[in-house]
């Protein structure tokens, strides 16, 4: 097979730097269970729903069980996760967008109650989804879609805040140093003591119902609930489907709207499910003078991001980069003026070390990937920086790009994904 090898230049990032980039999100259960056994009418409302949808960029809908060909018949987004089957065989979970997705998962929830009562959450595999988003300013946001336990009994009550502790578990583990969005069908709510909706605002979310229609001012967690949806967009009408966001260092997520919108609705205004949907607007940018390019790679290994301990520290000059490497890309390392190393990947190969000089600073990678054992993983990596000097490791073969660092910023760190070898690796960048 003629082995595919070419250099593709990166996109302009200096053009996207502090560029926002409008986000429409939409959560939505679509009560996609038999006709027969739902209480909406999925028969007749799923392909009534499919061109609604089209409107947002990405959308998260769960209960999309027997009726999926209907909601996806008229959708026009580029991405549409594969359907993971009708009910008792599939989570129910899927999502569409219009931007670039990678690193799709589903997960289920270790802790469920009830098959054929108590909400008979055990009778499918629910749980969350993931992926990562890269927008077209290069901007990278994480979306989690879930559906967590229901009912209201001791036993579902413990179950749903197994589920909702699990997700925030992930979350910091796979997430760390990146925006996040989580949305979807909470069957949670604030004013309910044994559910753990407070622990997310704890680590840094925003709820959008509250934000907007509440001013911030989140329910107390033992009060009344709020019940009352005579206008849905009220502060007194908590719903259970709830989007939920955090920035990151580098990427700024801001809200710029918020609602259950009005158009999902039949020819005579009777709702197309039995849940409304919830929508959010978002305007995203970069921020701290940062920008992120796009991966090469596989999506295997741990994800890792060094944004994080880089804000931490107060984002100190790069002094040395190390990378092992033999046929592959065995490890990169980054070493700090204040003695930090951020290193991912294993200690096979042998090193190659380049020393910066005061001012000096990386501004240009050429990564390499292709596949070993039917694994995708970086191959090659070499760097360049504003004053000539250069380190070059790896064999130079597959598909290659070049990423070039905005005018006036340097490479500082890295992200991506990492076991013994590095898997995928994205550089980030920051005004020097």
């Amino acid at each position: 097979m003629k082995r595919f090898l070419g250099i593709v230049m990166a996109l302009a990032f200096s053009a996207h730097v502090g560029a926002g980039e409008s986000l429409g999100v939409l959560t939505y259960n679509v009560a996609g269970l038999p006709d027969a056994f739902s209480s909406a009418s999925p028969a007749t409302n799923t392909v009534k729903i499919s061109p609604l949808l089209n409107g947002y960029d990405i959308v998260l809908v769960q209960e999309d069980f027997s009726y999926h060909s209907d909601l996806v018949s008229q959708l026009n987004h580029s991405y549409q996760s594969p359907h993971s089957g009708d009910i008792a065989m599939g989570d129910g979970m899927n999502r569409f967008a219009f931007t670039g997705v990678t690193d799709f998962s589903r997960v289920q929830w270790d802790d469920c109650h009830g098959v054929f009562d108590a909400g008979t959450d055990c009778l499918t595999p629910k749980g969350y989804s993931f992926s990562r988003m890269t927008l077209n300013n290069g901007a990278v946001v994480d979306v989690y879609n879930l559906h967590a336990d229901a009912a209201v009994d001791a036993q579902s009550n413990a179950a749903r805040a197994s589920n909702l502790m699990q997700l925030l578990s992930a979350i910091e583990t796979v997430s760390a140093g990146h925006a996040v969005i989580v949305a979807g069908d909470t069957n949670s709510r604030y004013t309910r003591t044994p559910d753990k909706l407070h622990e997310f605002i704890d680590a840094g979310f925003t709820d959008v119902w509250v934000a907007t229609a509440r001013g911030g001012n989140y329910p107390v967690s033992g009060a009344p609930a709020l019940t009352d949806c005579s206008n849905p967009n009220s502060g007194n009408c908590e719903r259970v489907d709830k989007i939920l966001f955090r920035s990151s260092p580098a990427v700024q997520l801001s809200l710029n709207q918020a609602e259950v919108p009005g158009e999902f609705v039949d020819e005579n205004g009777e709702p197309l499910s039995d849940h409304d949907p919830v929508a959010a607007h978002f305007d995203v940018s970069f921020d701290n003078g940062l920008t992120l390019t796009q991966t090469v790679g596989g999506p295997h290994g741990h994800f890792f991001n060094d944004v994080g301990a880089l804000d931490n520290s107060g984002y100190p000059s790069v002094q040395q980069v190390t990378v092992r490497a033999g046929s592959r890309v065995d490890q990169l390392a980054f070493g700090y003026g204040n003695g930090m190393t951020l290193s991912h990947g294993g200690s096979g190969g042998s090193a190659q070390t380049m020393t910066l000089s005061a001012g000096e600073y990386l501004t240009q990678v050429t990564a390499c990937q292709a596949k070993r054992n039917g694994h995708t993983r970086v191959f090659y990596l070499s760097f360049s920086t504003n004053m000539g000097q250069s380190l070059a490791a790896g064999s130079y073969q597959g598909s290659c790009q070049t990423l070039t660092a905005p005018a006036g910023h340097g490479f500082v760190g890295a992200y991506g994904r990492s076991g013994d070898e590095l898997d995928r690796v994205g550089f980030v960048s920051r005004e020097q």
